[in-house]
């Protein structure tokens, strides 16, 4: 396992241990190949896909994705890079939720692509406040590895904390305490992860696939 991912796997190990109210998420599925060549193959054509924001929706049963650009323009079909905004809308939670890329980190055999909560960039009345049921302080971080004819992909939260104190009002703070304390309670948010990164894998009948809770 490379160093990056092995050490947001060490940060999220010690969030489960520690006895503060930091919380952290991770969910992995593993897609084996007949080849290493095949799984090179595969490995870089995920890559692209894991920063073409528009193809997560192929992914995801319950959220729809769209990509802006640091000025709060929407950007249909084009990459992610660092500074980007992505608007996530988690189906019946009342709101669009926004995140930041912050990191994109690549290396031969590893890409990992890291959001963090933020404020709404198409909001001209409010550019401070974050605008997600969690705090600025938690992040997503989408880990896709290859070790040989093995693809690993990891989606780790960590520092996840119910965003009540940034909102507009009382009923913006029901609501993200509610997405974000019940969603883990019923397991909604893990869920959501997990399907997606199945799909994201693109198993099929193409290879073996392991998922891990």
């Amino acid at each position: 396992m490379t160093i990056k991912t092995e050490n947001l796997l060490k940060q999220y190990a010690r969030q489960l241990d520690s006895e503060t109210e930091e919380t952290s998420s991770a969910t992995n599925a593993t897609r084996l190949f007949a080849s290493d060549e095949e799984a090179e193959e595969t490995f870089s054509r995920l890559c692209k896909k894991l920063l073409r924001i528009k193809h997560w929706n192929e992914c995801s049963d319950f959220s729809s994705f769209m990509l802006y650009d640091k000025s709060g323009n929407w950007r249909e079909d084009t990459s992610a890079a660092v500074g980007d905004f992505i608007k996530i809308t988690l189906h019946g939670s009342g709101k669009a939720d926004w995140v930041k890329v912050i990191e994109i980190f690549q290396a031969p055999n590893e890409i990992v692509l890291t959001v963090q909560p933020s404020p709404d960039p198409t909001d001209a009345d409010d550019k401070a406040a974050t605008s997600h049921f969690f705090t600025g302080d938690s992040t997503n971080n989408f880990c896709l590895l290859r070790k040989n004819s093995k693809l690993n992909f990891f989606v780790i939260g960590l520092d996840e904390k119910a965003n009540t104190a940034e909102t507009s009002g009382v009923i913006e703070t029901i609501r993200n305490a509610a997405t974000a304390n019940l969603g883990r309670y019923l397991g909604i948010q893990k869920f959501q992860w997990q399907t997606f990164r199945d799909n994201f894998l693109e198993t099929g009948e193409k290879g073996e696939m392991k998922s891990e809770k």
